[in-house]
């Protein structure tokens, strides 16, 4: 069974649900095949966008494409790409600089956005802990921080939550890094590649091995939702997540152009380009197994395994 569960911030009311699977067996899962269960990008695709995108491979979107693995990030339009176990690290820039957000509804309500890394820990070839760590957007002034979401912490008395009180400067790019430092202990990182900007924390996860033997990493973006925000169509408090972000559509609400590139992994203190070769899934939320959607809130166009180009749009026009 996943076991998804979200953290209210008193001050913000800042809620994420933790994109990872409790008990999956580690042989469940096979390489992602980005080209043969993808959308091919047209001409006319490529016409409305930047450039870069003739270099795209594929494009996946929920009116089309029918996830083949595991996702954990199902409570809004999301996107996670999964490793294969054995790493104890991972990197990948985020080009925020042509990012467009909004995430505030006409009536001062909000919704929340994030991209950020995430580790897997396995006992055997089952689940044990995870943590998801990395930018986090909230609020009706939004800016872009470090966040960190435990499961379970090492010692009882430290928060499972955080949040950093500096915002990252707008219209940069930044290289967000998740590495385990020790047993039980990694560090996210987030620097400035254009701006210098840095931050940093350290993050208990309790059971991760520094060699990596025992953790699996992922790259998430999602949009979530507070509680006032989780209501149906007809107004009534709900957890139907399909029926949430239908209720939620056409008010304006967005996280596009979001491009992330240079995704790396590490092992053996080296890095390595985190490719289809080592991905053990590649998702969206919501996909086309879910039903009620006449239009694709999520849309994700492939490159080369460690390069996407990112859209939530909850609008159908």
């Amino acid at each position: 069974m996943k076991k998804i569960f979200s953290l209210i911030v008193a001050l913000i009311l800042t809620s994420l649900s933790v994109a990872c699977d409790q008990a999956e067996s580690t042989e469940s899962t096979e390489s992602a095949d980005f080209t043969a269960s993808s959308e091919a990008v047209s001409s006319a695709s490529t016409a409305e966008n930047d450039n870069f995108l003739e270099r795209a491979t594929g494009r996946i979107k929920t009116e089309s494409y029918k996830n083949g693995g595991k996702m954990g990030d199902t409570d809004g339009p999301a996107f996670a790409v999964y490793s294969k176990v054995g790493y104890n690290g991972a990197s990948v820039e985020l080009d925020l600089s042509n990012a467009e957000i909004n995430t505030v509804l006409p009536d001062n309500r909000y919704i929340n956005a994030y991209s950020f890394l995430g580790i897997d820990v396995y006992q055997g070839a089952y689940w044990q802990n995870c943590a998801d760590a990395g930018l986090c957007w909230s609020g009706t002034k939004g800016g872009w921080h470090l966040f960190y979401n435990i499961y379970e912490t090492l010692n009882e008395n430290t928060a499972s939550w955080y949040e950093s009180r500096k915002i990252l400067p707008k219209n940069a790019k930044y290289r967000l890094t998740l590495k385990l430092t020790e047993d039980n202990y990694a560090v996210l990182t987030v620097e400035g590649i254009t701006n210098g900007f840095k931050d940093s924390i350290k993050i208990e996860i309790k059971g991760a091995k520094k060699d990596g033997s025992n953790t699996a990493f992922l790259f998430n973006s999602a949009l979530d939702y507070p509680p006032d925000t989780k209501l149906d169509s007809s107004g009534k408090p709900s957890e139907d997540f399909a029926m949430i972000t239908l209720a939620n559509s056409d008010k304006g609400l967005y996280f596009r152009n979001l491009h992330s590139e240079n995704g790396k992994l590490f092992k053996n203190g080296e890095e390595v380009k985190w490719t289809e070769a080592l991905t053990a899934a590649t998702s969206i939320w919501p996909d086309k197994a879910i039903s009620g959607f006449d239009y694709s809130p999520t849309e994700v166009y492939l490159f080369d395994g460690s390069e996407f180009l990112i859209n939530f749009d909850m609008n159908r026009n």
